[in-house]
């Protein structure tokens, strides 16, 4: 090892005297480059070899370069070029070359390197090691794309490519991605041929170049065998970037196939259809008009509809309206495409197919009417009621529509209510409900009492409920009872809840926090939350204890600072006693901050 490394040493003689010469850098600083050199040559040739090690020499050397050059425009010095950047080149290329011999199961060594040689425009040396690579990470779809890009962006070498994307395609044949670019490959050379030819004035036809191309663009996708969705949609996007005669008839032949075995998939229908609306000339005949491409979209649905009559298929027929009409166009197209939503609807609603997301969003645009059309309106209430029982969206919806647009009465709101809360499963969340009833009784002044009689029915409810608004009726009984008895209340009615309900720490804090805002705070009620959140919630939150014992240190008795200390280690895990030491020496001594 050592003899290599002085060999090593040795080569570089000549850097350095190079860069003493030139005045590029001081004695120190070589000094110092040999060094470095020194390291990084004993940490690769050790024993034990590790990726790493060479990465790390690697990016000192290109960082080595950048400095060179930095200096050279600093000074204006041209000079020893070859005996400088070039053997760092040279020794970068071995180190790289080293690293894929020994780690050559690992790609990203092997596309770093290629990195390396688009940086330097060392193209010739990046196609000699494709092979190389394919060798080892031929397994990898993406390793078989970076050598074509690779010959086609840098070597231009289009043999190479069609070499590349042949082996690629006989080793993965369901690999979309290879097909697709091949073809997109072979389609710009196509172009870039036809635009020659115009430029000379030679004709298009029967040129035997064109000819070829177009061949192997046929041969590749007639060969291609894993032909879904996913790639005809991906196929005829990139199709579409290119002229007329040299992807129409592809296009073509593509959508024919796709209608013929994918005529049973949803999306193959929705694909077409969105394919009319952009225009595509593979699915519209030349010349058809805009206002005329809607009604061919809708046909396209209605024959889907009657193939495939399904949520999914009406679902994508919606989402196609809803993406129309958030299109701004002229007043009449808005009229045709607003009455094509609607329809999508109805149709969807009549045959009973339409799914929980997009009955929601058909409530939606009804009810932003001012005056919703009211059979129409139930008529979705009662398919929502019927069909999604377990919609708690759908009740809450319904809840809504009577408060804002029916002005209802208290008494048919509560029957409503209590009809909701019944018919939903155990399992649904009925807190939505909760809060709509809320928000109706806090609009309503003229019903006194009525809010503090609904806290106390949600508080008895199941914990979700009870949980969510305990602490809010505190702060409600603090912001309604006026007078100087109003802590009082609150207090009577948090020692209640403590007593016969399970609280939650938001109880106990919303309580501390009430407590702390009086003039002047009572230290002894205030210490009753403290103690109560320590004592339901100390084993797992080491907050509580800290907010006890800085409540001790500044407003109640110091002493007890210890003890509490003492009571939070017994009941506190290892990870949150950690936490909570860190705080109690800053609280302890608020100058450790200072350090």
């Amino acid at each position: 090892m050592s003899e290599l490394i002085e060999l090593r040493r040795e080569q570089a003689i000549r850097e350095y005297e190079c860069m003493k010469h030139l005045k590029l850098f001081t004695d120190e600083e070589i000094q110092n480059i040999k060094n470095k050199r020194h390291y990084h040559e004993y940490k690769i040739e050790r024993r034990t070899k590790k990726l790493a090690d060479f990465v790390n020499y690697i990016a000192y050397e290109c960082n080595m370069f950048q400095l060179l050059l930095q200096r050279r425009r600093k000074l204006h010095i041209h000079a020893e070029w070859v005996s400088l950047e070039k053997s760092i080149h040279n020794r970068v290329r071995v180190l790289y070359k080293r690293a894929m011999a020994r780690f050559a199961s690992e790609y990203r060594v092997w596309t770093h390197f290629l990195q390396y040689c688009q940086m330097r425009r060392f193209f010739n040396e990046g196609s000699r090691v494709l092979d190389q690579m394919l060798g080892y990470h031929g397994d990898k779809p993406k390793a078989w794309l970076c050598a074509i890009d690779w010959e086609y962006q840098h070597a231009k070498n289009m043999a190479r490519v069609k070499h590349f994307t042949l082996r690629g395609l006989q080793r993965h044949p369901e690999c979309r991605e290879l097909c697709i670019h091949f073809i997109a490959i072979q389609l710009a050379e196509g172009e870039k041929l036809i635009v020659k030819l115009t430029e000379d004035g030679k004709s298009t036809e029967d040129n035997r170049e064109l000819s070829r191309t177009l061949k192997m663009v046929r041969v590749v996708y007639k060969n291609f065998e894993h032909k879904d969705i996913t790639f005809f949609a991906e196929l005829l996007k990139e199709l579409k970037k290119y002229t007329s005669p040299l992807s129409n008839e592809l296009s073509k032949e593509a959508v024919t196939e796709m209608r013929e075995i994918l005529a049973d998939k949803e999306e193959m229908w929705n694909l077409l259809a969105n394919l009319v609306l952009e225009g595509n000339m593979s699915v519209t005949e030349e010349g058809t008009k805009a206002a005329d491409l809607l009604e061919k979209c809708l046909e396209i649905y209605r024959e889907a509809l009657q193939r495939l009559p399904t949520k999914k298929m009406h679902s994508l027929c919606i989402d196609t309206m809803l993406e129309l009409n958030s299109i701004e166009e002229s007043a009449a197209e808005q009229r045709e495409k607003r009455k094509a939503l609607a329809n999508a609807f109805k149709q969807a609603l009549a045959a009973d197919l339409m799914e929980e997301k997009k009955l929601l969003q058909y409530l939606k645009l009804l009810l932003h009417n001012n005056n919703p059309k009211e059979d129409l309106v139930m008529s979705v209430f009662n398919k929502g009621f019927e069909q999604y029982p377990a919609c708690v969206d759908i009740w809450a919806s319904y809840m809504r529509y009577l408060i804002v647009h029916k002005d209802v009465e208290v008494d048919e709101l509560e029957n409503v209510f209590c009809k909701a809360i019944n018919s939903l499963p155990d399992k649904i969340s009925r807190l939505p409900l909760w809060k709509m009833v809320f928000q109706y009784y806090n609009n309503r002044p003229d019903l006194p009492g009525k809010v503090e009689h609904l806290f106390r029915r949600a508080i008895d409810q199941e914990p979700e409920i009870s949980n969510y608004y305990q602490p809010i009726f505190l702060e409600y009984i603090m912001q309604t009872n006026n007078g100087t008895n109003n802590m009082s209340k609150v207090r009577c009615e948090y020692h209640r809840l403590v007593k016969n309900y399970t609280t939650t720490l938001e109880l106990h804090r919303k309580m501390i926090s009430l407590e702390a805002m009086q003039t002047p705070p009572d230290a002894a009620e205030w210490r009753k939350g403290l103690e109560n959140a320590a004592q339901f919630y100390g084993k797992k939150e080491p907050t509580v204890w800290l907010e006890y014992i800085r409540f001790e240190r500044d407003h109640g008795k110091p002493q007890l600072m210890q003890s509490l200390y003492e009571r939070a280690k017994a009941v506190l895990d290892e990870v949150s006693f950690g936490t909570f030491m860190t705080e109690y020496e800053l609280i302890r001594n608020p100058y450790l901050i200072c350090y």
